[in-house]
């Protein structure tokens, strides 16, 4: 009885660690799928200081920011880049409104750069920084 016990509740075990570990699985994989991806030219900062590019119809887009945690090393404040086509990966974040810089506790959906990379790289993988040594 004590074996027949002991197998049922590892048994158990197994069964929920798999459950909790599919779960676990599909959250990431949801998250990742957020991640929408454009080509644009970049157009410089707009008045509030956000980022806007503009697609080859002339209809522009604007992003709020960028991660902290994006792989590129490129700075989009370099006004050096103005005119340059990008490949960009962003999401849709909510982010906290202030009240000359305080929280009011209301939240605004905003476009987040997660990476950036020339558009004319044919190396098209979000996660690795290309460079040149051309000079």
């Amino acid at each position: 009885m004590k074996k027949l016990f002991t197998q049922t509740v590892a048994f158990l075990f197994v069964a929920i660690l798999s459950f909790n570990a599919q779960s676990t699985n599909a959250q990431e994989t949801t998250k990742t799928s957020n991640e929408k991806t454009l080509t644009a030219t970049f157009k410089g900062l707009n008045v509030s200081d956000n980022f806007k590019f503009e697609f080859n119809n002339g209809e522009a887009i604007v992003f709020h920011d960028e991660a902290k945690s994006s792989p590129s090393k490129i700075s989009l404040f370099d006004e050096g880049l103005i005119g340059d086509r990008f490949t960009i990966f962003y999401k849709w974040v909510d982010v906290m409104l202030f009240d000359n810089g305080v929280p009011t506790g209301e939240t605004m959906k905003v476009k987040r750069i997660y990476n950036i990379m020339p558009a004319n790289n044919s190396y098209q993988r979000p996660d690795v920084l290309v460079t040149s040594n051309e000079q």
